[in-house]
This record gives C-alpha cells, sequence and structure tokens, in this order.
C-alpha cells in the first residue's frame, strides 16, 4: 500500500500543472511544451517587444489585445504553426512570459527560445 501511495504521489508531482515554481527576472524555463518567463519590465514595454519580435521573425499576427490586466498576441508561421505569448504582470516592472509554439500537448522548444530572446533583444536584455 504504501509503495503504491508513493507512486501516486511522484505522478501527480511529475504530471502537476506544468508550470516551474520558481524563475528569475529576465530568466526562461521550457517545461511541458512551453517557455515560462519573467521580465524586468512593465506589461506595456514586454507587449511592444512581443510584438515586435514576432513582427521581425515575419510571422503573422493573427490576434492581439492588451488592456491593465493581461497581453495576448497570436501568430502564425508560413508553416502554420500558431505562436502564443500570453504576458502577465506580477508587479512593479516584473512581468510573466508564456510562449507556446503549435497546438497541444507539445510544443517547439527552438523556436520559442528563439523569439523568447528576440524579446529580451527588443527590451534591451543581457546587452544584445
Amino acid at each position: 500500500m504504501l509503495l503504491v501511495c508513493a507512486a501516486g504521489g511522484l505522478i501527480v508531482a511529475g504530471f502537476g500543472c506544468g508550470k516551474p515554481a520558481i524563475i528569475g527576472s529576465d530568466a526562461g524555463v521550457y517545461s511541458w511544451g512551453r517557455l515560462y518567463a519573467v521580465a524586468g519590465r512593465d506589461l506595456t514595454s514586454v507587449h511592444g517587444a512581443a510584438l515586435k519580435a514576432v513582427k521581425d521573425l515575419e510571422l503573422a499576427v493573427t490576434e492581439e489585445a492588451k488592456d491593465v490586466f493581461s497581453a495576448r498576441v497570436v501568430a502564425k508561421g508560413a508553416d502554420g504553426k500558431r505562436v502564443t505569448i500570453v504576458i502577465k504582470p506580477r508587479g512593479e516592472n516584473m512581468t510573466d512570459l508564456i510562449i507556446k509554439v503549435g497546438v497541444g500537448p507539445t510544443g517547439n522548444k527552438q523556436r520559442s527560445q528563439l523569439i523568447y530572446e528576440r524579446i529580451r533583444q527588443n527590451l534591451a536584455i543581457g546587452g544584445k
């Protein structure tokens, strides 16, 4: 019985919500098909940088929305892959980003990282 409970606990831990618990400012972590990041900038700045990144990468913006509570940019590549960027304020000059490429439980780590790096460049984070 103890073995069954221990195995169940490991399964729940391994298949939880998937969002990493700790991410430092201006850092990103890829987990469960999504890139989770925190930017040391305000929502408006990150939203502008995300829009510019998508356009710089020649993706077609299919949806774009922003208010004081969150922002969302959805785009599509020439290959039909959908890119979704969700931006939420965490506090003063701290913003959460979630970047997902594709649909379903899998994503594309390389494209997600490329988009995130372009957002960082647009925000002038990391001296680039």
